[in-house]
């Protein structure tokens, strides 16, 4: 998997909200900077920073001393506008960085593959049994082409229609494939097309009404595909780091938007499925909170609290998120050095870690008998 501190640098942020090459550890300079690739198609979705989730959930952490803290976490959904941000930044953008690494070293262009199935049929239902029968369906497939000595990694999202039934759309590492053989092995409608973007001299891609073959013609393909434009010959400097970068930009905003689709399905547990070895190469996983600690020499303990809005409700009076830098040693206990030397401690009114919030509760809540 790869380091994603390789992909970011000090976080500066363009005032447009585009593409950033510092946010993918990218430094260019007078002669290895941006080209017009990349202005047109940025800026459609902010990817800077975190702004903060809406309604982030907390947790109460404990260390092996017995203090304790509450904290605040993004609540990490596709569905929550800022972490869809934060998230395409710092775990989409990159993997698909990785991809097209990857697919360049095979010798293979990176493909978009879209697998549909019958109305009528399980393998559309947005339902636990209809992604069950997406997943059989689809290591069916990839075992057909492994069995033929034919690469098949991939990453999947299910996107739901109006209609309620699920299609899927693949990023795959794989050797071409006709259109033909494509649906005979998949065994219903399928498309597949080479992954690039859209010729940026003005004038050049065709309009929503142009034929797929026209399109073709002024989409360019990163290599090992042609790498310049077919209708007017724009070409791009592929030596460049940067310009991967923003096709993998690109591709991540495309992405992103079966996503936000697939989060309002019934049933989907998983929001993205990926080839064993795709996420052993490319996934960039999330950041965890830290369990073992040097200072107390134990793991510390988390326990879900719940998210603002509820805590408010189930606890009036409660302003959690003002109490976001205090630390709370026990009843008979001291602070410790779990959190650093500049943490603000403060006696807690019970002699043990609670699971719940008294100790944010107003005063005239307590009362003179404690809690344990």
């Amino acid at each position: 998997m790869p380091d994603i501190s390789a992909y970011e640098a000090a976080g500066a942020v363009l005032p447009d909200g585009g593409f950033n090459p510092f946010d993918y550890g990218l430094n260019p300079t007078a002669e290895n900077g941006p080209t017009s690739l990349v202005k047109p198609y940025s800026g459609n979705v902010n990817i800077g920073k975190h702004k903060g989730c809406p309604d982030s959930p907390y947790f109460q952490e404990i260390c092996g001393d017995g203090c304790w803290r509450h904290r605040r976490r993004p609540c990490g959904k596709w569905s929550c506008v800022p972490c869809r941000e934060f998230r395409i930044k710092h775990e989409l953008v990159p993997e698909i960085i990785e991809a097209l690494k990857w697919a360049r070293e095979s010798g293979v262009t990176l493909k978009h593959i879209v697998l549909t199935g019958p109305d009528d049929d399980i393998l559309t239902e947005a339902s636990p049994g209809g992604s069950e029968a997406r997943r059989s369906r689809l290591g069916k497939f990839k075992q057909s082409m492994t069995r033929q000595s034919k690469m098949f990694q991939y990453l999947r999202v299910a996107e739901s229609h109006k209609s309620k039934r699920v299609h899927s759309h693949l990023l795959a590492i794989t050797p071409f494939m006709a259109q033909r053989e494509l649906q005979n092995r998949w065994g219903f409608r399928a498309w597949v097309s080479a992954v690039g973007m859209r010729c940026p001299v003005p004038g050049c891609y065709p309009g929503r009404g142009a034929s797929a073959k026209a399109k073709r013609l002024s989409t360019i393909v990163p290599p090992p595909g042609k790498g310049y434009c077919g209708k007017c010959g724009y070409s791009v400097d592929w030596d460049n780091p940067y310009n991967w970068a923003a096709v993998a930009e690109i591709v991540a905003l495309e992405m992103s938007k079966y996503l936000t689709k697939e989060a309002s399905m019934a049933g989907v547990r998983k929001r993205m499925n990926r080839s064993r070895a795709w996420s052993k190469r490319c996934q960039v996983k999330p950041a965890k909170m830290p369990s073992y600690c040097a200072e107390c020499a134990d793991e510390h303990a988390f326990s879900f609290v719940g998210p603002s809005s509820r805590i408010e409700l189930e606890y009036p009076g409660v302003n959690i998120a003002a109490t976001a830098g205090l630390a709370y040693y026990p009843t008979r206990g001291e602070p410790c050095k779990c959190w650093g030397e500049d943490t603000e401690w403060v006696a807690s009114v019970s002699p043990r870690a609670s699971s719940g919030l008294v100790d944010h509760l107003p005063l005239f809540n307590v009362g003179f008998g404690g809690y344990c």
